[in-house]
């Protein structure tokens, strides 16, 4: 797809991070594929929340030398942090796994 696939480019804009046109205006793909669609793009952020928390864990843990709770709270607030664009980034790659 080689338009925007969002509205508003800044993931930050929080009520309007969901935000996206009904259809592609390049390509003509229908970005509302069905109702609840896009609540597949949980199964696409699982593995990579997985592999970051244990990544800001051991990160906190071992670089920075923090105990396990703060290391913890360390990995908790770096995701909280990069959800936005993670939903994002979920949603664009499990609109592309069903793309015509």
């Amino acid at each position: 797809m080689e338009s925007d696939l969002f509205l508003n480019k800044n993931p930050y804009a929080l009520k309007q991070m969901f935000d996206m046109p009904d259809r592609c205006p390049v390509c003509g793909q229908d970005f509302q594929i069905e109702p609840g669609f896009y609540l597949g793009a949980m199964w696409v952020s699982y593995p990579i929340v997985i592999a970051l928390i244990i990544m800001f864990i051991a990160l906190g843990h071992f670089v920075l030398g923090l105990h396990m709770i703060a290391s913890f709270l360390f990995s908790t607030i770096l995701l909280i942090l990069i959800s936005p664009p993670l939903i994002r980034y979920s949603r664009a790659a499990y609109l592309n796994i069903f793309a015509e």
